[in-house]
């Protein structure tokens, strides 16, 4: 479910943004501020947690995916435009349809700021947005 989820965010962020940027699963990394920069929205899936019973006559259970989402350009401004544009599409798509299923999508309250110091990289502007995927038996 993973990766039909990871692919469901990309095709459904993609065409929102300006031409050539690119979405891509990366996590973040301290080498970003030393790379050639490509305009990008990067997805970090970074936290998996169980989230209870599914739905339904089949045994299912359904899991919390958290991403990180950050956005990297040559300018901040054009950093703040990307995120911008990928909440805007991400606040106002209520589920992503992966298949035929419809998952919830919520843009969490977590402070990503321990996050990035985990990853020994200075704190920039991101939001997490979480997917609430069913896994059937």
């Amino acid at each position: 479910m993973i990766s039909q989820v990871d692919e469901a965010l990309c095709r459904l962020i993609a065409p929102h943004l300006p031409e050539g940027t690119v979405v891509r699963l990366d996590p973040p990394k301290p080498t970003w501020q030393t790379e050639t920069r490509v305009s990008s929205v990067d997805l970090f899936l970074f936290a998996l947690h169980g989230a209870g019973p599914g739905t339904g006559a089949v045994r299912a259970k359904r899991c919390r995916l958290s991403y990180l989402v950050t956005a990297r350009a040559d300018k901040v401004r054009d950093e703040h435009t990307l995120l911008d544009r990928s909440l805007g599409v991400l606040i106002g798509t209520e589920f992503l349809v992966v298949g035929e299923q419809p998952l919830p999508i919520t843009l969490e309250e977590t402070d990503p700021t321990g996050l990035w110091v985990s990853l020994g990289m200075p704190a920039r502007a991101a939001f997490v947005v979480t997917i609430t995927a069913e896994y059937r038996d």
